[in-house]
């Protein structure tokens, strides 16, 4: 079966963020989408995912990821976002809406510098080791996954045809509820 990976990623630009034009789309972060696998599938791959990344990053010397709840939830609602609207966006993963879930994390959970990993592959035995390999080849996704993040929230949703689309935030518990400073870094 042949294999293939799809990246996207947006650079940030002068405080905003050039991210792909999509009208018509409605992006509701309630919307439960109904499972084309089973929960017990996302959580191992996203629990394959949190593993690979925290390897990788141990072996730079980096200090492991801890999992963050609402950063799971939001990065759950995104993957679920792209599997809903697959071919949307020429069958990419897609950061559309990072500016919010950025505001959501920063102003909800108290979490700054946030960043985003997005991937979609299809076809691969493994698929959490075919994204987290393509992330590490990126410049921009490394950049993300060598940073200086103590929090990490990771989705994945999971189409009948086996596709796969995949969300990992970072970011860093703010303690000074006082910083004028947060950043945005999707990649």
């Amino acid at each position: 079966m042949k294999k293939h990976i799809r990246l996207w990623f947006a650079l940030p630009a002068l405080g905003g963020l050039l991210a792909p034009c999509a009208p018509g789309l409605e992006y509701k972060n309630n919307t439960v989408l109904p499972a084309a696998t089973s929960s017990a599938v996302h959580g191992r791959l996203a629990g394959n995912i949190h593993a690979q990344v925290n390897a990788y990053r141990q072996s730079l010397g980096k200090p492991a990821l801890q999992r963050h709840a609402g950063l799971d939830r939001l990065a759950q609602q995104h993957a679920e976002f792209m599997l809903r609207n697959r071919g949307k966006f020429g069958d990419k993963s897609t950061h559309y809406g990072f500016e919010e879930r950025t505001l959501m994390a920063q102003r909800g959970m108290g979490i700054s510098d946030v960043g985003e990993n997005v991937g979609t592959c299809r076809g691969a035995a493994r698929p959490a080791d075919m994204l987290v390999e393509a992330w590490k080849k990126s410049k921009g996704h490394q950049m993300n996954l060598k940073g200086g993040w103590t929090q990490t929230g990771i989705g994945v949703a999971v189409d009948n045809d086996g596709a796969v689309f995949a969300t990992q935030l970072f970011g860093n518990v703010d303690h000074s509820h006082l910083s004028l400073t947060n950043r945005m870094r999707s990649f």
